[in-house]
């Protein structure tokens, strides 16, 4: 399997990603909770088990950690704070700076959009991983990585049990949601040591298999989420409900979205083509989401007053939304790419 290949199917996943998160955004009254539950899931999952694949990529015995939090702050941080600085203009306020720098889901909530949570949180995943390899990578110990994993796993399961954290800060979580962190890094070891793995990075089963291991998945996903005993699982805020439901449910889902994007890639050449483009530009489309969503929210209003089904909604949403978002993206990295990370 070459790195191009790799590539391609990495973007793949990043688009069916960021279609999920704009599906779970759907700022429609009547959509359904279930649906939520479902998205909520696994989608925020995917996209650091999807960091950690593209960690493989990198030669740590070829770089520096000087170089690599150069390369983390301009790709992720520094656009963090612009948009959101430009995105809370018109709630400018004392606190709006401050709020930001805090970087947890609440204090960005509070003065601009709330999804920016994901970027000072993967930042700072980014970073640890990054230095956790630099370490491995020069004293040739890269096997016990599966031991880190399991040491991140432990802390993971117990810092959202403590309330203490939350209570003494009113509800909120530490400064970059370090206490989010530990799950985070799982996620990215995960994805990590799948691409890394000699024999399971090349499984690519035949589309015959693929389908009905993608329906069981689907069925374990479906049933681990609906009946996980909180109201919907949210990373941003560390709420995970049955740590058991919690991982079946993720891990089956971020499968079934690993052979959905072998699928088209093998057999759909133009659809591959256009996934891969809308994964290359995830970064800007996770930030600026949420407003055309919005507009074809408030464009529907406009023509019709009926009740609309979740399945015209969720389709029509995403498809009004992300040639925006390409649009907006395009202009971005042709006049502006600092605020691509680039």
């Amino acid at each position: 399997m070459n790195k191009k290949y790799r590539i391609q199917y990495v973007d793949i996943l990043r688009a069916i990603a960021i279609i999920l998160v704009i599906a779970g955004h759907i700022p429609y009254v009547d959509f359904s909770t279930n649906f939520h539950k479902w998205v909520y899931a696994f989608h925020i999952p995917l996209f650091f088990f999807i960091s950690g694949i593209s960690l493989s990529f990198i030669n740590y015995s070829k770089t520096s950690f000087k170089q690599l939090l150069k390369k983390r702050f301009h790709r992720i941080y520094l656009p963090y704070l612009m948009w959101g600085i430009l995105l809370s203009i018109s709630n400018f306020h004392l606190l709006t700076i401050p709020k930001i720098l805090y970087g947890t889901h609440k204090s960005i909530a509070s003065v601009t959009n709330s999804s920016l949570w994901f970027l000072p949180v993967l930042f700072i995943s980014l970073l640890i991983v990054d230095t956790i390899m630099l370490l491995l990578t020069k004293k040739k110990k890269l096997p016990k990585l599966p031991f880190i994993l399991l040491l991140f796993l432990i802390l993971a399961l117990i810092i959202p049990s403590q309330p203490t954290i939350q209570s003494l800060l009113n509800g909120h979580n530490l400064p970059f949601g370090i206490d989010i962190v530990p799950m985070t890094i799982v996620f990215l070891l995960l994805g990590y040591l799948y691409q890394t793995h000699k024999n399971i990075s090349k499984i690519r089963p035949k589309i015959y298999i693929s389908i009905p291991v993608i329906i069981v998945l689907l069925s374990i996903t479906l049933y681990f989420s609906l009946n996980n005993d909180v109201s919907y699982v949210l990373m941003a805020e560390n709420r995970y409900g049955n740590y058991c439901f919690f991982f079946i449910a993720a891990l089956a889902g971020i499968i079934v979205n690993i052979l959905l994007s072998f699928i088209i890639e093998t057999y759909t050449k133009h659809l591959a083509n256009l996934m891969q483009k809308i994964g290359s530009d995830t970064l800007l489309i996770f930030i600026l989401h949420k407003y055309p969503l919005q507009w074809s929210i408030d464009f529907l209003a406009l023509i019709t007053t009926s009740h609309i089904s979740n399945w015209f909604i969720i389709p029509y949403c995403v498809l009004f939304t992300i040639p925006i978002c390409l649009l907006f993206s395009y202009l971005i990295n042709k006049y502006a790419p600092i605020l691509a990370g680039k």
